[in-house]
């Protein structure tokens, strides 16, 4: 799965206490915690993806018993906020606080540019549907994008009413939630659409939801 390159620990190691006996990772990241993404079922083996504060993505192999073994690190230029598997395991998509959307093949080590906002990219989650695959992104700058990732230029975009906080994809759903309370139901069959917009009624707004 990983690239030669692949293999070496990164960063160091952090002491803290562990009162209830969690498991947890080795060489953890040097800043907050934006995100985790474990593997899809899709590939051998148990692996873990996490988005920082460092601009750093890393990733561990977790074993049976839950040890974490680093494998290798990509960097962005500003802090990570988001991370997404591809649906076969090869691929993890990083979105950041850059404005910009890298493509990480595991393979080759190398990361590539596939998606841009004109702010912060807060979410990207990869869609794999009936008869389409594709990236959805949401961002700060009050948009969600669609994308194949071969063309510099977007499928599809969605205006939002405030700045994106958090998503989630169910295929054929997505939820989306904004600044100011806002809540958006988008059907993704064909052409994406907003099929219910709703505002949520706690005085704060949310930051994170989950379809399931």
């Amino acid at each position: 799965m990983f690239g030669s390159s692949f293999g070496s620990s990164f960063g160091g190691t952090t002491a803290s206490s562990n009162p209830n006996k969690d498991i947890e990772v080795s060489n953890p990241p040097d800043d907050a915690v934006s995100c985790l993404a474990f593997s899809p079922a899709t590939i051998p083996g148990n692996y873990l993806v996490s988005g920082s504060w460092d601009n750093k993505v890393r990733c561990w192999e977790i074993d049976a018993s839950g040890k974490s073994i680093p494998k290798s690190e990509e960097s962005m230029t500003q802090p990570v906020l988001d991370v997404s598997w591809s649906d076969d395991g090869t691929k993890v998509y990083m979105a950041g606080c850059d404005k910009q959307v890298k493509c990480w093949d595991l393979a080759s080590n190398q990361s590539i540019q596939v998606a841009a906002h004109d702010a912060p990219v807060k979410t990207c989650h990869w869609i794999k549907g009936s008869n389409y695959t594709c990236l959805m992104t949401t961002s700060w700058d009050r948009t969600v994008k669609f994308w194949d990732t071969r063309s510099p230029n977007p499928l599809h975009a969605i205006e939002l009413p405030e700045r994106s906080y958090c998503a989630d994809v169910d295929f054929p759903m997505a939820v989306v939630s904004t600044a100011g309370r806002h809540i958006l139901i988008i059907q993704l069959e064909g052409t994406p659409s907003v099929v219910k917009k709703t505002r949520f009624s706690f005085e704060i707004s949310a930051s994170m939801y989950q379809c399931f």
